[in-house]
């Protein structure tokens, strides 16, 4: 693996020419807000490049699809799913226990928040409404 492999400084690379070039401001999601509050952040999506949000399109079937066949392995949290869900993992290889790793993250973590800096901006859920204890 190398430094480019991970890919954010090239991804911040595309991310300005894309800016620099007119038209319309590249969109940059995080991925927190997507795990978090998929249904708002693809609203919010939807509304920033024109298209209809379809919430119907957040949910499927669990299971294999054909067109999957031949990177299954690459699908596998997703086949088991209904719907976008934080997973917890656990790695043996980490930035806090590999040199390597912990210099790749250095390396990009400028990027990163530059990128990060230019996030949709999902708004927050409504807090739920507090039950009234008076009586009409």
């Amino acid at each position: 693996m190398t430094i480019d492999s991970i890919g954010l400084e090239f991804l911040h690379t595309l991310h300005t020419a894309v800016r620099d070039a007119g038209g319309h401001r590249p969109v940059v999601i995080d991925s927190d807000d997507l795990v978090a509050r998929p249904d708002a952040t693809m609203a919010t999506y939807c509304a920033a490049v024109d298209l209809p949000f379809v919430p119907e399109a957040l949910r499927w079937v669990p299971g294999q699809r054909h067109e999957w066949r031949r990177s299954a392995r690459w699908h596998r949290d997703v086949s088991a799913s209904s719907g976008i869900e934080r997973r917890h993992r656990v790695y043996r290889h980490t930035v806090e226990n590999t040199g390597e790793l912990a210099r790749f993250a250095l390396h990009h973590q400028p990027f990163y928040e530059r990128l990060h800096a230019q996030r949709l901006d999902v708004p927050a859920p409504e807090p739920p409404r507090p039950i009234s204890t008076r009586r009409p």
